[in-house]
């Protein structure tokens, strides 16, 4: 908690007082580690339902050239749709290509090529990327660096949040540590 606070540049009491009420609606789990109490998301439905909307709303507001185009097309109504690189790190600029990952249940290959057809003439480029959930989670659970631990680290999440964590939860109930 201390070092929360020290990260935050917060008082530790207000920082401590927060992750008690965090605690308490059950939206972070805190567990004495030694000496040490340690923060974790809880992955409860509640709390899951309340990332996902703060998640969309953050990645709403960055206002991504074409973003609520993309969030229209209905063939990806059921995919999870992320951005990641410089407009996730809030670092593009001039010549930036934006880098759009879907993550669906299944054909992947039909949705790259269509995704490419339907953007093909946005401006900035978008450079998507279109995976499977089992090789998202299978990313992740790799002991190597990889894009989908790239894609953990730096997103903006616009569509699907929901399915996003719950992924999240499989392939940290299966060794993934971020």
């Amino acid at each position: 908690m201390r070092e929360l606070a020290i990260m935050a540049n917060k008082d530790y009491p207000i920082v401590y007082n927060t992750l008690k009420e965090l605690e308490k609606n059950k939206i972070i789990r805190i567990k004495k580690i030694g000496n040490s109490n340690v923060c974790e998301f809880s992955f409860s439905y509640e709390s899951i339902s309340i990332m996902s909307f703060l998640d969309e709303q953050h990645a709403l507001s960055k206002n991504i050239p074409n973003i609520n185009k993309i969030l229209e097309f209905k063939d990806f109504l059921d995919d999870i749709l992320l951005v990641t690189g410089s407009y996730a790190k809030e670092k593009q600029n001039k010549s930036s290509d934006i880098d759009l990952v879907i993550i669906t249940k299944e054909n992947a290959f039909n949705k790259q090529k269509l995704i490419e057809n339907l953007t093909s003439l946005y401006l900035p480029k978008i450079h998507a990327f279109v995976i499977t959930q089992k090789d998202f989670k299978e990313m992740l659970l790799d002991s190597k660096a990889n894009f989908g631990k790239e894609m953990f680290k730096s997103r903006l999440l616009f569509k699907n949040t929901f399915r996003y964590y719950e992924l999240l939860k499989e392939a940290i109930e299966n060794g993934f540590r971020g």
